[in-house]
């Protein structure tokens, strides 16, 4: 059956949202994984490299002293930052009867979803140059694909309804 509704949509009190309990739970379980991914994975993990990209590196392409103090400075506020909003997600998702979310809470969505696109991504080895060949079903990857596509499907709803509202 085709879906009649976006993910997110821009109503009167806010922003509603359209998606069933399994999609509900789904994108929980992503997001906790991530947020395990940002208490448990060492800094420089390769996984991260897309949700910590580094602000300084050299000549050659390798970190600096400055990345270095820049890493220590800063990882645990955005660390922090993005297990927040997780967790405002992970309220509102666990809720069965939360149908609409605030603009707060659609944009902590948008961080978290965006968070796991990322690491997703950086699995998958993403990139902008992508062909349509990344969609093949007898692709070894081709359900780690279908559910970077739902993730950038969900992503682009939510933006669009904050855009409306």
């Amino acid at each position: 059956m085709a879906r009649r509704r976006p993910p997110f949509e821009a109503v009167t009190n806010g922003y509603r949202i359209n998606l069933d309990e399994e999609e509900r739970h789904f994108v929980r379980r992503l997001v906790g994984e991530i947020r395990e991914l940002l208490t448990s994975v060492p800094v420089g993990d390769p996984k991260m490299t897309r949700l910590f990209p580094p602000a300084y590196t050299n000549a050659d392409g390798e970190d600096t002293d400055a990345e270095t103090e820049y890493q220590r400075l800063m990882r645990e506020e955005l660390v922090a930052s993005r297990l927040d909003s997780i967790g405002r997600i992970d309220e509102v998702l666990a809720d069965p009867t939360a149908n609409t979310m605030t603009a707060d809470q659609l944009n902590a969505f948008v961080m978290s979803l965006n968070s796991v696109r990322l690491v997703l991504g950086t699995i998958l080895d993403v990139t902008d140059d992508d062909d349509d060949d990344a969609d093949d079903p007898s692709s070894p990857l081709a359900a780690e694909m279908a559910m970077y596509n739902f993730l950038s499907w969900l992503l682009d709803s939510a933006v669009t309804a904050l855009m409306q509202g």
